[in-house]
């Protein structure tokens, strides 16, 4: 399979590609944890240049327990085997655009260590292109969005600003940006990244 650039790598070396900008206007992300109350998702407004991964789902293919790699240990001690719900990728000139994204219950916790395992991760899939199919992927920006419900499923709220007390540059695996949503919401990307 000849592969043009990053993108087609990354396509190539993955099997939890959910969506391809380039064939899907939207995508919908999904939490299949019992008692979740933020379930569904959709993102819409998808492009060419655009590529979502399923993370979390996709470390659940034919394992169990769930983890990101089967070398890795499974008691999970340093959360190597967490993964946040999706992660979107957009091609840009100047080089790759990423976005971990993570759906959460009213109030949002235990959000750090998923980001940063799926952080290392995507860093580890970048080498693989590189090395092997000869595609560099330059990381240019990384995003961390939390998207959530709140106690009294209220009117959607978009960002929450109340939790950001940097300047957006901040944006962090432990200070992610805050969306509050309902259950079943549709976010253009362009709302969070």
């Amino acid at each position: 399979m000849a592969l043009t650039n990053g993108m087609d790598a990354l396509k190539a070396i993955l099997g939890c590609v959910q969506a391809e900008g380039s064939q899907v206007a939207h995508a919908i992300l999904e939490e299949k944890q019992q008692g979740a109350k933020l379930r569904k998702l959709t993102i819409s407004d998808l492009g060419p240049g655009m590529l979502l991964l399923a993370t979390d789902e996709g470390r659940k293919r034919n394992q169990a327990p769930a983890c990101m790699s089967p070398l890795f240990a499974e008691d999970g001690l340093y959360d190597q085997n967490r993964a946040c719900d999706a992660v979107l990728f957009r091609q840009t000139e100047e080089g790759y655009q990423v976005c971990y994204i993570e759906l959460k219950s009213d109030n949002p916790s235990g959000f750090e260590g998923q980001f940063i395992s799926t952080q290392c991760f995507i860093s580890y899939v970048c080498e693989l292109s590189e090395r092997l199919c000869n595609h560099s992927i330059n990381i240019i920006r990384e995003r961390y969005v939390v998207f959530h419900t709140d106690t009294k499923n209220g009117v959607r709220r978009g960002l929450k600003t109340k939790t950001l007390f940097a300047p957006r540059s901040a944006n962090a695996p432990k200070s992610p940006d805050m969306f509050c949503v309902r259950n079943g919401d549709t976010v253009r990307f362009s709302e969070f990244f």
